[in-house]
């Protein structure tokens, strides 16, 4: 696929942004380590303060006339609009980035928060997720301001503290707009960070770039094996850890059956007028028509599919285990095991657990549901809703085809992993997930939680492009 840039458009727009003020701006958001703990006595909130501190310093504007509310360790800032009667915009993001694994950080080619910028690219964890939204986003508020527009309606930014962990930011400050009875006209937060490539559906040389409607629901089971241990000598009824093995495999070897949910329908008839080829243009020919009539296989297809199998059904993957001895001729006595699950639209974190109950009765083991990081899939957003609207327009003359320059189209998609929009679902019902700092597919798999994230400078420029854009058209 075409370098990320090739897609992109009227890179003249804005013409006074200052790229190597901008781009150093972040490189030192990046520089304060941000990162959430597993648990809130674990994470240094002193690093938060600091990059609040930075906030205020770097954009003067923006908390000169903003409203300003720190909720717990979050910020929500309020821009007040000219026309009241108008609901307000939300742009979201979080704060808060994954720490570095241990062991790797020499595998970093600039250290992880050592807020390195060259010529080509600003490094450092949240270079993509996803400080360069939320720093872009303030980039792009600060610039209007300082020229001079006038918001008539309200604009609000919302900034978690925990979204990689708990999300109770964002779940606090959902709880208070609603408290206060605010309704929000559409909310934006992170998507994927793609431009992505359709000819693995059957359109080649097309491209397109994806708005999150919906996404997955999350839950953990834990599955715990109890025994006395003793000496490996004498194993007579098995070890707690052969019984975990055991459940364990029957729940990772029980695949949650295929669906094609409704966004996944409203994904394949946006794409279907550019799919010529391969099993899919068959099924799809015909548009949504075709697409409801060849629904189940459709989805089994996808099922079968690696990269595609998560839109279709609730993945279930065994990620840790615990309670061994470090001795090899030591028998273990509690072991426990966590298996992940992420939940298609249409399931319930209840159903999950009483699926897993049903498949490891017998076996001699308890289930046991983290509850506080347990959250059912989201509502469903509209496609044809104003929200979607305005990102397709401001979408559409930054982001092209590099053969014929027609816009790429935003096509609705579900959102395999977690965000925090799903928590201002109580007060909006355009609760869109989309990305204008996008990067390379190697970049993404390799960098988001991984080693050496890092961003251009020539698509961190159009994000916020794109962000001025989309202010001019909805607030002004």
């Amino acid at each position: 696929m075409a370098s990320v840039w090739q897609f992109f458009s009227h890179e003249g727009d804005y013409a006074d942004l200052n790229e190597a003020a901008a781009c150093s701006r972040l490189a030192q958001a990046l520089s304060i380590a941000t990162v959430d703990g597993p648990t809130h006595d674990e994470t240094d909130w002193a690093a938060f303060d600091e990059l609040g501190e930075f906030f205020r310093k770097s954009f003067p504007y923006v908390f000169e006339a903003a409203e300003v509310e720190k909720v717990d360790h979050s910020l929500m800032l309020t821009l007040h609009g000219q026309d009241a009667s108008l609901d307000p915009v939300m742009f979201m993001g979080h704060m808060d980035v994954v720490p570095v694994v241990p062991g790797t950080e020499g595998d970093w080619e600039h250290g992880a928060f050592s807020g390195h910028m060259d010529d080509a690219y600003v490094w450092g964890r949240g270079a993509l997720d996803m400080k360069d939204q939320v720093m872009g986003v303030l980039e792009a508020v600060e610039y209007a301001l300082r020229h001079g527009w006038e918001f008539r309606r309200t604009l609000m930014l919302c900034l978690g503290q925990d979204e990689e962990t708990l999300q109770s930011g964002a779940r606090s400050m959902g709880g208070l707009l609603a408290r206060r009875g605010v309704r929000l006209h559409f909310v934006v937060d992170e998507g994927d960070y793609l431009v992505t490539d359709l000819a693995h559906l059957g359109a080649p040389g097309r491209h397109c770039m994806t708005v999150g409607l919906a996404e997955k629901g999350y839950a953990d089971v834990r599955l715990v094996a109890r025994s006395a241990g003793g000496h490996s000598s004498n194993p007579y009824g098995g070890t707690s850890l052969a019984r975990l093995a055991k459940a364990i495999d029957r729940v990772a070897s029980s695949p949650w059956p295929a669906e094609l949910i409704e966004v996944d329908r409203t994904m394949l008839a946006a794409i279907a007028p550019y799919v010529t080829e391969g099993p899919l243009a068959r099924l799809v020919a015909g548009g949504r028509a075709s697409i409801d009539a060849n629904a189940q296989e459709i989805a089994d297809a996808f099922r079968r599919d690696p990269q595609l199998f998560p839109l279709v059904t609730t993945t279930v993957a065994p990620t840790m285990i615990e309670g061994s001895s470090r001795q090899s001729n030591v028998m273990p006595q509690d072991m426990s095991a966590t298996i992940n699950f992420r939940i298609l639209p249409g399931t319930t974190v209840a159903q999950v657990e009483e699926r897993v109950r049903e498949l490891v009765d017998g076996l001699g083991v308890e289930v046991e549901l983290v509850a506080d990081v347990c959250n059912d899939p989201s509502n469903t957003s509209r496609a044809d809703g104003a929200g979607f609207a305005a990102l397709r327009e401001a979408a559409s003359r930054y982001f092209v085809e590099p053969g014929d320059g027609s816009p790429l189209p935003l096509v609705p998609s579900l959102q395999t992993g977690a965000t925090d929009a799903s928590m201002y679902e109580c007060v909006c019902d355009g609760c869109l997930r989309f990305s204008p700092f996008v990067a390379d597919a190697d970049e993404v798999d390799r960098g988001v939680h991984g080693t050496n994230e890092r961003i251009t400078r020539r698509a961190y420029m159009q994000g916020i492009r794109f962000f001025v854009r989309l202010i001019q058209q909805e607030l002004l």
